[in-house]
């Protein structure tokens, strides 16, 4: 039970640590100014990480009773390859809305993970729930707008 418990919290620091990564690689896009088509996008994005970062800090606070300490540094962070890709190349709108869907699927698949475990309070089940929600909710009005404004069918992430 203490080897679940103890895994569910590093699961959530480490989902916290990709939060504050999002958040930052936003706040870069959105000063970048690169892609006009998705600015609107960055900033919702930029705000609502820096949102669900310090309410899930909060929650991890008050479930460990101990703030987080230095963020861990995961084998395959999410959001900083995507930066730099967005940075360092020329992409295209479809390029782009293929790459941010992909790296926005794989935070929510990472919430998902989070949730298969037992032994979690209801509150933190019922917070991660929500935002990995709000983030699909966010992640499908992203596709259908693409959809929309270019007349294609699904967007394929790889």
């Amino acid at each position: 039970m203490e080897k679940e418990r103890s895994t569910w919290k590093n699961a959530l620091h480490e989902l916290i640590t990709e939060m504050v990564a999002a958040e930052k690689v936003y706040g870069t896009l959105i000063q970048s100014d690169r892609y006009p088509t998705y600015q609107t996008y960055f900033k919702k994005r930029h705000f609502e990480q820096g949102d669900f970062t310090k309410i899930l800090t909060d929650e991890y606070h008050a479930v460990t009773e101990r703030k987080l300490i230095d963020p861990f540094t995961t084998d395959q962070p999410i959001f900083k390859p995507m930066e730099r890709q967005l940075l360092e190349e020329n992409l295209t709108d479809a390029q782009v809305n293929v790459l941010v869907t992909d790296k926005e699927q794989t935070l929510v698949l990472q919430y998902q993970n989070i949730l298969a475990f037992s032994g979690m309070p209801k509150t933190t089940n019922a917070l991660l729930q929500s935002q990995a929600e709000d983030i699909n909710s966010t992640l499908q009005k992203l596709r259908m707008d693409y959809n929309t404004k270019y007349k294609t069918g699904p967007v394929k992430t790889s």
